[in-house]
């Protein structure tokens, strides 16, 4: 992928959390101030996540803009994968949210006091959320698709907790206002439950990148048959993938005829080599190694005739 490219997925993805920052403080005093004044300690619970999202959504965006920088003589390959540390970031962030809002709602139902009714205002603070939250999450599903980035697929998980946050919220109060004012806190934990499992998710999509992680199956498969179409390839002898950002990186090792004088062997590995970047937009880097046939080969036969 050329950098103008991967540069312009980053802006994309700085874009994307500045919206989500913007959204999230709005969403933050308006979900505080409907549970302060309303008597709902879910909608309570739910402003103090979006006030976490804050902080969090800042860091993906200090993550994009500083993997985005070129390779230096210190990181000769980029600084990509800043943007799966600032996932892994984000995902403890939304984990220790989630323990806070499921202790407070505990907290709540182990007291065993009278529990405040809510009123009509955190039902409207609530639908407000939902609803931005919905938009949010499919903007960001979207983005997250067309540039790959896992920072954004990250904020998407994010942003789907919440809106199952805020929809807890909402049955919370209204489960409440009908009599059952133990529903409230409950709600809370419920939340905490659904945030602990997303940040899970994207624990583990960061980790895997982090970790070097290869290609699904199915992707391998076509890097074999794209090299395999070169009339000069006998056969594979290794071929290695690494997740890095939203791409990866391919090493291959092909074993052709023993009597292809150099210049013929290197156009063979230059062929694969720039097929595969055509073919895989994804792609980062591609190191090509050709070996020579052993000579005892089946193959070998119709050469040794020859």
């Amino acid at each position: 992928m050329a950098n103008s490219t991967r540069s312009d997925h980053a802006k994309q993805g700085m874009r994307t959390s500045l919206i989500s920052i913007i959204a999230s403080v709005v969403l933050s005093f308006l979900k505080l101030a409907s549970g302060i004044i309303g008597n709902s300690s879910a909608l309570i619970s739910d402003g103090a996540n979006s006030l976490s999202d804050v902080i969090s959504y800042s860091v993906v965006m200090g993550g994009l803009a500083a993997s985005d920088r070129k390779a230096d003589r210190n990181h000769q390959y980029g600084h990509e994968k800043l943007e799966s540390v600032v996932s892994v970031l984000l995902a403890i962030v939304i984990f220790f949210t989630a323990i806070g809002i499921g202790y407070s709602g505990l907290k709540q139902i182990w007291s065993r006091r009278a529990l405040p009714i809510p009123t009509i205002l955190p039902l409207a603070g609530a639908l407000v959320s939902i609803a931005t939250k919905l938009f949010l999450y499919i903007y960001t599903k979207r983005k997250a698709a067309s540039t790959g980035l896992n920072s954004l697929k990250a904020l998407s998980s994010d942003h789907i907790a919440d809106v199952l946050s805020s929809t807890g919220a909402l049955l919370g109060v209204v489960g409440a206002r009908l009599g059952f004012p133990e529903l409230d806190p409950v709600a809370s934990v419920v939340i905490a439950v659904l945030i602990l499992r997303s940040s899970l998710v994207v624990l583990k999509s960061a980790v895997n990148v982090l970790m070097d992680v290869s290609v699904d199956d199915l992707t391998k498969g076509h890097l074999e048959q794209a090299i395999l179409s070169n009339p000069h390839v006998q056969r594979i002898d290794l071929l290695r993938t690494r997740s890095v950002g939203a791409g990866f990186y391919v090493e291959v090792e092909i074993c052709c005829c023993r009597h292809l004088r150099l210049h013929e062997a290197h156009d063979v590995a230059e062929e694969i080599h720039d097929r595969i970047e055509k073919e895989f937009p994804k792609v980062r880097h591609v190191m090509v190694h050709t070996n020579p046939c052993p000579g005892d080969a089946e193959f070998c036969k119709w050469c040794k005739d020859k």
